[in-house]
């Protein structure tokens, strides 16, 4: 099938990249100029891994910023642009450019039936409020004229071409059966695996979307909040404890480690965004507050802890391993924080991950760090190091006489 492609960023390539390789003919959209001279001259603006072994592909029909080429030339739209967390939960702004540019193409089209599949994460009740925006520039009816479907992504940045071709399940949001068999008609011969279908309505989609990592939150939350009650007693390794009750499985191992504060750009948002869902539906989101401070006090409680050494070093830049990525990193935070001036004394922060890339997005503060060549090097320059990044590869590392805040359980010994 001929399908357009709006938002070309982090997971909105990978997936178009994944579609086309499944055998969609695929026209890639996005405003981002660079982007768009990057792809179009068969380069990739961005580091994601397994990308390079599917970009270039011969079903790509080009690259460009023309929502007109996308209406007349393709028979759907899928829509992965940023929903970024506002004062009322998620900000749709995007989305709904996107969607005006699509309706105000549909207005001047004749075709007789353009399927629209938002991958975006939205606030629950949002859809139904896009559908009538959509109706209202375009003149068009839904469900006569245009179709509206919900495929929402559950992926990890790092391991995003893995989790799109390896789901636990395939959900699709739709209210009628001819969205539906479109949308499933894209998807054939997708997967690696063969993931159960999950047919919702547009509604529970959305609910199912953001409850999804409101729960891992509170999963985080409980076995950091555990780490924490259980550092400094005597005979007890709270890793052993979670591996331990980790076999239940009403409990699972998944998600279920002491470490470092969550962050990224997801969990935060999608946190805040299912208090305002709870919030709007006249109901107290509690235990997500408490997920929120648990993860704020151990953070201050790392940096508490660094902040009494001249020279700091800090393994793991990203908000999470084998990704670039480094909004919202709890990471950034701490280096942010730590060369701040109101220390009684200067702290010199030494720096390793394994991607140059991570340290490079560092804006503002990449030419005040000393970067290290290798962890070990990170360990040896400094008094005191966080280990932010559960990766084995660490668990090697020369740590003798060597202060050590490794919540992950990783170096051998420690």
């Amino acid at each position: 099938m001929n399908v357009s492609f709006i938002g070309l960023g982090k997971l909105g390539l990978p997936l178009a990249c994944c579609l086309a390789g499944s055998g969609n003919k695929i026209l890639g959209v996005d405003k981002n100029e660079y982007v768009l001279d990057m792809l179009n001259n068969q380069e990739l603006p961005f580091y994601e891994p397994g990308l390079t072994d599917i970009f270039p592909h011969d079903n790509f029909m080009g690259f460009t910023d023309s929502y007109k080429r996308a209406v007349e030339e393709t028979d759907a739209s899928i829509i992965l642009v940023n929903t970024q967390l506002g004062d009322t939960g998620y900000s749709a702004e995007f989305v709904e450019s996107a969607l005006t540019d699509l309706a105000v193409n549909l207005k001047k089209s004749s075709k007789e039936y353009h399927l629209i599949i938002l991958s975006s994460t939205v606030l629950p009740g949002s859809i139904q409020k896009l559908i009538s925006l959509v109706e209202k520039i375009s003149g068009k009816k839904y469900e006569q004229d245009f179709g509206f479907s919900y495929v929402p992504d559950f992926v990890r940045l790092g391991k995003v071409i893995y989790d799109f071709k390896n789901p636990e399940f395939f959900l699709i949001g739709a209210n009628n059966q001819r969205d539906v068999d479109i949308t499933r008609s894209i998807w054939k011969n997708f997967h690696d695996n063969e993931p159960p279908l999950k047919t919702l309505t547009l509604e529970e989609a959305e609910v199912s979307k953001v409850s999804l990592n409101a729960y891992l939150v509170s999963k985080i939350a409980f076995v950091n909040f555990l780490g924490q009650l259980c550092d400094g007693m005597e005979n007890v390794d709270v890793h052993k404890i979670t591996d331990a009750i980790g076999l239940d499985k009403r409990i699972s191992p998944y998600f279920f480690n002491f470490g470092t504060p969550y962050g990224g750009t997801c969990f935060p948002r999608d946190t805040a965004a299912f208090i305002k869902f709870a919030s709007n539906r006249n109901k107290n989101a509690k235990h997500l507050k408490f997920a929120d401070e648990v993860n704020e006090d151990l953070y201050q409680n790392i940096l508490s802890k660094c902040i009494k050494s001249k020279r700091v070093g800090i393994i793991g830049v990203s908000f999470k391993p084998d990704s670039p990525v480094v909004v919202g990193s709890p990471s950034a935070r701490l280096i942010e924080d730590l060369l701040k001036s109101e220390f009684p004394h200067e702290i010199d922060v030494f720096v390793y991950d394994e991607l140059e890339e991570s340290i490079s997005n560092l804006n503002g503060f990449a030419d005040k760090v000393y970067v290290c060549n290798t962890a070990q090097q990170c360990v040896d320059e400094s008094h005191i190091t966080v280990i932010m990044h559960p990766d084995s590869k660490f668990s090697s590392l020369n740590v003798t006489n060597k202060n050590i805040i490794d919540y992950w359980g990783i170096v051998d010994g420690n």
